[in-house]
C-alpha cells in the first residue's frame, strides 16, 4: 500500500489544562454548563457527562484530563459539600433556628447517594444532585422537622419541603442537561421533568401523611422546580445588568460588552432587554467581540433570535476590517 494510503492515526486530544478548578467547576456547572461542555470537549474528555467509570477508562487510556475532572468532581462532592453543609447547619443553629438530627451525617448519606448516581448515572449527575440535596436538607429536614416551619405535618412545613425539593431538582436538570447535550433542555423536556417532580411527593407522601399535606408539597415541588429549571431568579438581576451595561456604553462609549450576562449564564429562557441595541452599538467597532457575544447567545434559550442576525454581521464587518487592512498591490 502506497503511503499516501495509509490511513491517518486519530489525533488524540489530552488538555489537563483546560479542565477548570475545583471551585470553578462548580461555578459552570451552576451558571455555564453548555461552556463547560465544550471546554471538557477541548481539554479531551469525550463524555463530560458520563458515568465514573466510563471516565476512569478514559484515565486508564491515558486521558489525563479525565482523571483530572474525576478527582475535582470527587472532591467537590465528598468534602466541600459535607463541609459546606456543616458549617451551614452550624451557623443556622448558632442564629437560633430549631434543628432536629444530627445534619452531618444527613450530608454523608448525600454524598453516598451521590456516588451511587455517578456510578449508575453520571459523575455529574451524582455531584450535583448530592451535593444540592445535603444544603436542602437543612431546611427541608433538619429545620422542619424542629418546628423552624410550625407544626411538623402543617401546610407550612410542606411547603418548605416542596420547595426544598423542587430547587435540588430543577437546578440539576438544567445544569445536567446542558453539560450532557451541549444545548439547554427544551421548555418540553423541562415541563415534563416538572410534572414528574410534582407526581413523586404525592406518591410518596399520600400512604405517609395526609393528602393535603402530600398536595402542598407537590405544588410547592411544582413551582420551585419551574422557576429554578427555568432560572426565573436570576432574570430580575440579568434585565438589571444588561440594561446598565447597555446604558455605560451608550451614554459614555465605553466597550462593557464583557458585561453582559448572556457570556456568564447559559440557562436564561427569557430574551434579555437591550442586548440586541448593545450589539449595534459595537457592531462596526468591535466585531470580534460582538461575534463572541452573539455565539454565547446561541447557547442561551431564551436568546437565540437575538444572536443568529449579529452571527452574520459581525464576521461580514471583520471581514471588511480585514480586506481594508491588507496592504494593496
Amino acid at each position: 500500500m502506497a503511503e499516501g494510503d495509509r490511513l491517518a492515526a486519530p489525533v488524540i486530544v489530552d488538555i489537563p489544562e483546560r479542565v477548570p478548578s475545583t471551585l470553578a467547576l462548580l461555578g459552570l456547572l451552576m451558571m455555564r454548563p453548555i461552556d463547560l461542555h465544550y471546554r471538557l470537549r477541548e481539554a479531551g474528555i469525550r463524555s463530560p457527562a458520563g458515568r465514573i467509570g466510563q471516565l476512569w477508562r478514559e484515565q486508564a487510556e491515558g486521558g489525563r484530563a479525565a482523571g483530572a475532572f474525576v478527582g475535582r468532581m470527587l472532591l467537590l462532592l465528598v468534602v466541600l459539600s459535607p463541609g459546606l453543609t456543616a458549617l451551614m447547619g452550624l451557623g443556622l443553629y448558632v442564629m437560633g433556628v430549631p434543628m432536629r438530627g444530627v445534619w452531618i451525617l444527613s450530608a454523608a448519606l448525600c454524598s453516598a447517594v451521590g456516588l451511587v448516581v455517578a456510578l449508575v448515572s453520571g459523575l455529574a449527575s451524582g455531584v450535583l444532585l448530592g451535593s444540592l440535596a445535603s444544603v436542602s436538607m437543612l431546611a427541608g429536614l433538619h429545620a422542619t422537622a424542629g418546628g423552624a416551619f410550625g407544626p411538623e405535618s402543617g401546610g407550612m412545613a410542606a411547603m418548605a419541603v416542596g420547595v426544598c425539593l423542587g430547587i435540588v431538582s430543577g437546578l440539576s436538570a438544567g445544569s445536567i442537561g446542558g453539560l450532557a447535550s451541549g444545548r439547554g433542555p427544551t421548555v418540553r423536556n423541562v415541563q415534563v421533568a416538572a410534572i414528574a417532580t410534582s407526581l413523586v411527593p404525592m406518591l410518596v407522601w399520600s400512604g405517609a401523611s395526609s393528602v393535603s399535606f402530600a398536595g402542598a408539597v407537590a405544588a410547592s415541588a411544582l413551582v420551585a422546580f419551574l422557576a429554578c429549571a427555568f432560572r426565573l431568579p436570576f432574570y430580575a438581576l440579568e434585565v438589571l445588568a444588561q440594561a446598565v451595561a447597555y446604558a455605560v456604553e451608550r451614554f459614555t462609549g465605553r466597550p462593557t460588552l464583557r458585561w453582559v450576562p448572556v457570556r456568564h449564564h447559559n440557562l436564561s429562557y427569557l430574551p434579555h432587554p437591550f442586548l440586541g441595541r448593545h450589539l449595534a452599538l459595537a457592531v462596526r467597532s468591535r466585531p470580534a467581540e460582538v461575534l463572541a457575544v452573539a455565539d454565547a447567545c446561541l447557547r442561551s434559550p431564551g436568546n437565540i433570535l437575538v444572536g443568529w442576525p449579529w452571527v452574520v454581521e459581525a464576521l461580514e464587518r471583520a471581514h471588511a476590517q480585514e480586506a481594508a487592512a491588507e496592504p494593496h498591490a
